[in-house]
């Protein structure tokens, strides 16, 4: 239990002042704000099961394996310049976008196979095209970039 010194010098050490005020006004929107989005609730079962959080991550052999992979990526992302980064940046955040739309609007229970006719009949369609002409840009410079790097 504090005694009432160390209480009395806290009450001492905190400021009312305006700037003070300011900075427990912003402090209490935070925390209101962390209440409604539920991240204080996150938080607080975190801080609580932090031991048996840390022994699942520990034990869990899929997080190794996705920490090994993370390390690879890593490695090959410290080889590209800055602009290569600000480019590869960009191009995630489209493709994610695109390839997260184009997996919502499908229901891999509805595609019906498609045979070397079918195939040739959807090289018609413009979006096929494009979204073909994209992988054959990025097959052609992994084709380079993996003779570079032989």
């Amino acid at each position: 239990m504090k005694s009432v010194s160390q209480a009395e010098t806290r009450e001492e050490t905190i400021q009312f002042d305006e700037e003070g005020m300011k900075a427990l006004e912003t402090l209490v929107e935070v925390a209101v704000y962390l209440k409604e989005s539920g991240i204080l609730d996150l938080l607080r079962v975190v801080a609580e099961r932090s031991g048996e959080l840390l022994t699942i991550i520990a034990n869990d052999p899929a997080l190794h394996r996705v920490s090994a992979l993370a390390d690879g990526a890593t490695r090959g992302i410290t080889r590209l310049k800055p602009e290569e980064v600000i480019s590869v940046k960009q191009n995630i955040e489209k493709l994610t976008e695109c390839t997260l739309r184009s997996m919502a609007a499908v229901n891999p229970a509805d595609v019906k196979p498609v045979g070397l006719f079918g195939m040739l009949g959807a090289l018609r369609d413009r979006d096929v095209q494009r979204g073909l002409g994209l992988l054959l840009a990025i097959a052609k410079n992994l084709g380079a970039c993996t003779a570079r790097t032989k």
